[in-house]
């Protein structure tokens, strides 16, 4: 089930945050509705994934992941992780979507609850611009975590780019390539800066490994 065409995209969106219907077609570009509709309801009928009928001003089906289909995170970041090398060219001309940053920062930087209260993972909030969506990253000594939010959602660092740029930026990638444009005062950008030097790349999971 989880290896067919499209499920493990499905899964990624859903561990973004819950979604409609049309939320999910719009950012798996190419995917076929009657195809999304079977993956959907193959996974609502494995438990890995439950729908609700959302009140007004939603007033729309919302998908959202099981308790059980949570624990899809796992193998999902580290599969990610893995393919962290095949990043370096860039995106091309692939697909791109803000709202997969949020994906991206699960696999740079521990979730939270994932590190002791004592982890040198400085405290911090980001509001990132990417292709017009808007994610709010926190951080703390227990780990990292993003969600979507609103373009005016305030935050002490404001990190905007395209996917690609900010990518970099939030990998610590040292390169010519073009960086994210980042603003916030010097202690916020400090312990921003802080944070992407210890994103999980490639080569830093090596040496984590060895």
């Amino acid at each position: 089930m989880i290896g067919d065409r499209w499920t493990m995209l499905v899964v990624r969106e859903l561990l973004v945050g819950p979604s409609r219907y049309s939320d999910l077609h719009k950012a798996l570009p190419g995917i076929a509705t009657n195809l999304l509709a079977s993956r959907l309801r193959t996974l609502e009928e494995a438990g890995v994934v439950a729908s609700t009928d959302a009140p007004a001003p939603v007033s729309a089906r919302v998908y959202a992941l099981t308790e059980w289909g949570q624990k899809l995170r796992r193998p999902l970041v580290e599969l990610a992780r893995w393919g962290v090398p095949l990043m370096s060219t860039g995106a091309g001309e692939d697909h791109s979507r803000g709202r997969w940053l949020a994906f991206a920062i699960m696999a740079l930087f521990p979730e939270p609850g994932a590190t002791q209260e004592s982890s040198d993972i400085p405290a911090v909030t980001a509001r990132i611009d990417a292709e017009g969506d808007n994610l709010l990253l926190v951080s703390d000594p227990t780990g990292v975590h993003a969600t979507m939010t609103s373009a005016g959602e305030p935050a002490e660092v404001i990190v905007k780019g395209s996917s690609e740029e900010i990518f970099r930026t939030l990998s610590g990638d040292r390169t010519e390539g073009a960086h994210a444009h980042v603003t916030g005062d010097a202690d916020a950008l400090r312990r921003f800066f802080a944070l992407t030097s210890s994103a999980l790349t490639f080569d830093r999971l090596v040496d984590r490994s060895t």
